[in-house]
């Protein structure tokens, strides 16, 4: 309820900022919103939006310290761990963190070189 309030909200005043419509329809605008405004139901509504709100800020405020607790922990884990340098590899698809064997310096192992060699 609380989001379509907001929606209806947002385009009213994005229509009101938007208008080209001129004085008079504005003034009927700001009248519609004045009469919805003075609405008890409304009133009741935004009343109870702003008690649920005030309720929900401790609520809030204590689930994003648990969050940020757990963030700070989990990176205090992967750098103080000794596997942090290698990449996940528990992820499917992930790399492997091996790096392919290195076969050397390929011009020294080419014919031409080996040739050159006993020729020369």
């Amino acid at each position: 309820m609380l989001r379509k309030t907001t929606i209806l909200a947002a385009a009213g005043i994005g229509y009101v900022l938007g208008s080209r419509a001129g004085r008079e329809r504005y003034e009927q605008i700001v009248s519609a919103v004045d009469g919805v405004k003075a609405n008890p139901r409304v009133q009741k509504a935004a009343a109870q939006a702003q008690d649920y709100a005030a309720e929900q800020v401790p609520v809030v405020k204590e689930k994003a310290q648990e969050a940020a607790a757990g963030a700070r922990d989990k990176v205090k884990d992967v750098v103080s761990s000794d596997d942090a340098t290698g990449p996940d590899t528990s992820v499917p698809g992930a790399p492997s963190g091996t790096t392919p064997k290195s076969h050397g310096d390929p011009l020294s192992s080419s014919p031409e070189n080996s040739t050159q060699a006993d020729h020369g």
